[in-house]
């Protein structure tokens, strides 16, 4: 990988920031790294260990996703998402709630799903699998969390392994819940960032994350020759609009040299 490498070294070098960045290939195990275990606001992107952790409870019989909780006027919050436009009181399901919070990124529906499993049972689930920097410490839309130093964080090895582990449904979980989760991956409707330039036709089972400054993009890209792995964390970017172009030309230039 080492021609992939460099022609997204010369992507980068256009930019300013810092980046984690890892491709693997599923099938040879064949990996390319820049600064995989390098720290990040985790944005969005800390939807997936949710997720996982929704399904771990979920297979230990903790909850039910098809377990019914009302969305309150309380509970809403502003950013991403659906919920917050529609009418109080409004009762979806668990399994509803994380496909809401995957393929919209809706804000309230995480913080509703936050609050079912708890935050430590999250954290502890993440450290049992071997990651190294993720970590759930703050609801979603709570700065002032944030400003305080409680911000939700990752990286993109951490993630590579949690994709990696739903694609081979290796996280420990019943071939059913990895199942799951990748049917809703696969139906991710942001698509400004590594699916940018690809045929519409692709397909990548995906999570995005945006914060001031911050783009990320990570997923499982499915090819004729076998998924490839691939996670693109930037932060301290100048312009937000700058991090989406070098995600999108890095996911155009992995589509190239892999086609």
């Amino acid at each position: 990988m080492e021609e992939l490498r460099n022609k997204i070294e010369s992507i980068l070098s256009h930019y300013t920031g810092r980046w984690g960045i890892v491709i693997m290939n599923q099938t040879t195990g064949e990996k390319m790294e820049l600064n995989p275990d390098m720290a990040f606001p985790a944005a969005s992107m800390i939807k997936v260990p949710i997720m996982v952790e929704i399904m771990r409870q979920a297979a230990a019989g903790l909850l039910s996703l098809d377990q019914k909780l009302v969305i309150d006027s309380a509970a809403k919050v502003d950013g991403a998402g659906i919920l917050k436009e529609l009418r109080p009181g409004l009762t979806m399901t668990v399994r509803e709630l994380v496909t809401l919070m995957i393929i919209l990124s809706d804000n309230t529906a995480t913080n509703i799903l936050i609050d079912l499993v708890g935050m430590e049972a999250v954290n502890q689930t993440m450290s049992n699998l071997g990651l190294q920097s993720t970590v759930l410490r703050r609801r979603m839309m709570d700065f002032a969390e944030a400003r305080s130093g409680k911000e939700n964080m990752t990286s993109a090895a951490d993630l590579a392994h949690l994709f990696a582990g739903i694609a081979s449904g290796s996280l420990g979980l019943p071939p059913a819940y990895s199942a799951i989760m990748l049917d809703i991956l696969k139906r991710q409707q942001i698509r400004d960032k590594l699916p940018f330039y690809w045929p519409e036709e692709l397909v990548i089972a995906h999570k995005t994350g945006t914060l001031p400054g911050a783009e990320h993009d990570g997923g499982i890209l499915y090819l004729p020759g076998g998924p490839y792995v691939v996670c693109v964390l930037a932060a301290g970017l100048k312009e937000n609009y700058l991090g989406l172009q070098m995600v999108a030309s890095i996911g155009k230039c992995l589509y190239d040299h892999i086609s």
